[in-house]
C-alpha cells in the first residue's frame, strides 16, 4: 500500500488549475510478476523493434 502522502498531482506547464496526472514520491520496493504470456511471433517481432529503437539500435 501507498500512503497518501506520497502522491503528487503533476500539472502541464500551460495548465496550473488542471491534474495531468499523479507522480508517486516512492523507490520500488520489489517487483513481482503476475502472470507471464505468450507472445504471438508478430507482437515479439514489435516488441524488439521497440526495445531497438528504445535503445538506439534501429
Amino acid at each position: 500500500m501507498i500512503h497518501t502522502r506520497n502522491y503528487r498531482p503533476v500539472f502541464p506547464p500551460d495548465r496550473s488549475d488542471v491534474p495531468a496526472g499523479i507522480s508517486l514520491d516512492v523507490t520500488v520496493l520489489r517487483r513481482h510478476v503476475l502472470r507471464t504470456t505468450q507472445l504471438t511471433s508478430e507482437q515479439e517481432r514489435l516488441i524488439r523493434l521497440v526495445r531497438s529503437l528504445l535503445d538506439g539500435n534501429p
